[in-house]
């Protein structure tokens, strides 16, 4: 008897309602097959058996609420693939164990009887088209009869309602007929080629007497033990040599490639020779957990430049270094997202204009740098999420009560982020006087660690130089960062005629993980109204 328990619904997700079963007791299942839905907060996720045999009892029911490893159904007659803890060995039991895995394979693929030297009819199936897609219509034949064809060369292409699929070939051989046309809508399991290969002989009964080669006792150190259990280690920390012969679903390729994962480097499961979706799924989740560990970056090659001219080089400066650092990290760790939005600051350049001597002869420079560091923390008060960090060893989002804007500043050593602490709980004329100490500390090289530490939000502003839009970077571990790019004028529609208007246009760049849109562009909104009417500022 085996039992079934529900796998890891995806990261961060703990518990699912079941939402349909598609077996009942007494159906027979295969490894693979979808047993039930789990709807989660975020997506409804399939369920598949990994093992077969015949469905004895179902441990749930519909509407039942459930968590990865909760026992689901009991099957007779089958045997569940079973992932053991990794296992240290040494070169000499790894070749042991390479043995294994290269004999067991070939017992397993081997179900028919074939006559050695001669050649042997097999017919291509198509494979899965992909989740939750039923059929394909074929648009495109790449083969024809007589043709010799190499593993997983494209036969066919195959347009669903979602996508066009490649179709590969399982095995290699001579094409003796192709069994299906242009034109043709087909199914999974549907036969598309009838194929020539060339086989050993094994039959049936063969299979069932192959055993495992015997390895000297005296071959191997006694510990760790080699045995079984060794094959049944998780597919991504196998060493099983593939030797470029593997098959894989097509849509376990899309998968792949979507996500950046080279599938002709993933290692093969337990006795088999296809990767699946979940074997993609698996591997990328290993690769995910271990980003935590601190892993020096690969080296690239580059070309030797001078074959082509003079070069010279100059070593990067310490804080080019540190910020070249820090975006690896920030563009590897955080989905990134942006929203754009422009602003009519009309208004708000002439209040501006008006008031600047004024500042000015207080110790400030009234900017709009300044302007927007004072209504971006008032929109913090407003949005703390904004202001908050997440943290992925606890899965928690850590909100804080004080908010400190970063404003980015071009120098001559490289971009350096002066922080104004407090910034809500000043005034304009304040943070101005601050903007002008930091940005001379900057400029003379005087300003210390902690004046460039303690950031919750940041501020990316390049209008001076004439740019006409941004997509800043968020500064990790921060959640967003603004954009703002130079201003301009522009006809807009106002009192039933068009009126030159000054156009500042804005840019909210933020850690889609813990930020929606929808949030983004209501914060986004906020700081326009802010920024179009003063009044607010103090409401």
């Amino acid at each position: 008897m085996t039992e079934l328990k529900l796998p890891s619904l995806g990261e961060g997700i703990e518990k699912g309602t079941i939402i349909s079963i598609a077996v009942k007791v007494g159906d027979s299942v295969t490894t693979e097959q979808t047993l039930m839905e789990v709807e989660t907060d975020k997506v409804v996720v399939e369920v598949p058996s990994d093992a077969s045999g015949t469905v004895e009892k179902l441990l749930v029911n519909i509407g039942d609420e459930i968590s990865e490893g909760t026992p689901i159904i009991q099957l007779s007659g089958g045997e569940a693939v079973i992932a053991s803890e990794p296992v240290v060995i040494s070169e000499e039991q790894e070749r042991a164990v390479m043995t294994l895995v290269s004999d067991t394979e070939v017992a397993q693929k081997t179900n028919k009887k074939v006559n050695s030297g001669v050649q042997a009819i097999t017919e291509l199936k198509l494979p899965s088209l992909g989740e939750g897609i039923e059929k394909g219509t074929i648009i495109a034949v790449h083969i024809k009869d007589g043709d010799t064809i190499t593993l997983e060369q494209t036969l066919m292409e195959v347009e669903t309602d979602k996508v066009v699929v490649e179709v590969p070939a399982d095995e290699a051989g001579i094409v003796e007929k192709i069994l299906v046309q242009i034109g043709d809508e087909i199914s999974e399991g549907v036969p598309i080629v009838s194929l020539k290969t060339e086989s050993s002989s094994v039959t049936e009964e063969s299979i069932e007497k192959v055993k495992e080669p015997e390895v000297a006792a005296d071959s191997l150190p006694p510990t760790p033990e080699v045995s079984k259990s060794m094959l049944s280690m998780p597919t991504y920390l196998q060493k099983t040599e593939r030797k470029g012969k593997f098959r894989s679903s097509p849509l376990a390729r899309k998968i792949a490639r979507e996500i950046g994962i080279d599938i002709t480097t993933m290692t093969l499961p337990e006795g088999s020779s296809r990767i699946s979706v979940q074997d993609v799924k698996d591997y990328s989740k290993a690769l995910h957990q271990n980003r935590g560990a601190v892993v020096a970056p690969s080296k690239i090659e580059l070309p030797d430049f001078s074959k082509w001219g003079s070069i010279r080089r100059e070593s990067m400066a310490g804080i080019t270094q540190a910020t070249s650092k820090n975006m690896s990290t920030t563009w590897s760790e955080i989905p990134h997202a942006w929203l754009q939005e422009k602003v009519d600051i009309t208004n708000l350049e002439s209040k501006r204009q008006a008031h600047k001597h004024k500042v000015k002869e207080k110790g400030g420079a009234l900017t709009i740098t300044s302007i927007l560091v004072k209504v971006t923390a008032k929109a913090l008060e407003e949005f703390p999420i904004f202001n908050a960090s997440l943290d992925t060893n606890t899965n928690e989002i850590i909100f804080k009560d004080y908010i400190n804007v970063g404003v980015a500043v071009d120098s001559d050593r490289g971009l350096m982020v002066p922080v104004l602490r407090n910034a809500n709980s000043k005034g304009v004329l304040e943070i101005s006087q601050d903007l002008v100490q930091l940005s001379e500390k900057v400029k003379t090289k005087k300003i210390s660690p902690d004046e460039l530490q303690g950031g919750t939000f940041t501020i990316s502003n390049l209008g001076r130089i004439g740019t006409s839009a941004i997509f800043p970077l968020v500064n990790h571990p921060q959640a967003a960062i603004l954009g703002v790019a130079s201003s301009a004028k522009e006809a807009v529609w106002m009192n039933n005629a068009f009126e030159p208007r000054l156009i500042m246009p804005l840019t909210i760049g933020f850690d889609h993980r813990i930020i929606n849109g929808a949030d983004a562009a209501r914060f986004l909104k906020y700081v326009k109204e802010l920024l179009e009417d003063w009044f607010l500022w103090n409401m």
